[in-house]
């Protein structure tokens, strides 16, 4: 084949392209969509093993507090707390009241110290509980009181001090007990399993 020839053939090719190309772009002219900016319809996607339950905070005290319920180390953490309390029986008051007896007391009432007004009017009764969230933190637990200690933030050195203070009485009330946890089992996960004694057939009579 000579030169003119392939330049044929060559041509023919390079047009058909060309021609495809051509008729390929006006037909994505011709039926050119756009995309709406909001989707006419949306799916909706639900949320695999459903939405999760809050949390509820256990009921206090838990196992890990009453087991921390240690006098020795609750002596030593008091030391903390000398300079305005002491836990002696018939101990003077100092910057804060003395703290014998306290355990299960009504808040306010020691005698012979100024309280502030917040305090005496809270009614509140110094049991586990109160104690514990007083001592965490005394001006979040009961606002405006005089008490200014930043309070402890380990459980189980409140818990600690707690029992050191409750031993500190003329007749210690008796140490809580464990809080138990409700449980709530749904109707639909609940088996009864059938007395067998109950379903089984009476005994077909045997001819004599």
């Amino acid at each position: 084949m000579d030169e003119l020839g392939f330049n044929k053939i060559f041509g023919a090719i390079l047009a058909t392209a060309l021609g495809y190309m051509l008729l390929k772009e006006a037909s994505h002219m011709v039926i050119h969509t756009e995309m709406p900016k909001t989707p006419s319809y949306a799916l909706e996607i639900p949320e695999v093993g459903g939405a999760k339950e809050e949390e509820k905070p256990l009921p206090f005290p838990q196992a890990t507090w009453v087991s921390a319920m240690d006098a020795d180390r609750g002596a030593r953490v008091f030391r903390k707390c000398v300079s305005c309390h002491n836990a002696e029986n018939g101990g003077n008051n100092g910057t804060g009241p003395n703290l014998w007896n306290v355990v299960g007391a009504n808040a306010g009432e020691h005698a012979g110290f100024a309280y502030s007004n917040t305090m005496t009017s809270s009614g509140v009764v110094w049991d586990y509980a109160s104690l514990d969230g007083f001592l965490e933190r005394p001006n979040r637990y009961m606002s405006g009181t005089n008490m200014n200690f930043i309070g402890l933030k380990k459980p189980e050195d409140r818990a600690a001090v707690i029992e050191y203070l409750r031993q500190a009485a003329d007749a210690p009330i008796p140490q809580p007990e464990v809080a138990m946890v409700e449980v709530t089992v749904p109707a639909e996960e609940i088996v009864v399993e059938a007395d067998p004694s109950q379903d089984a057939p009476a005994p077909e009579a045997v001819e004599q």
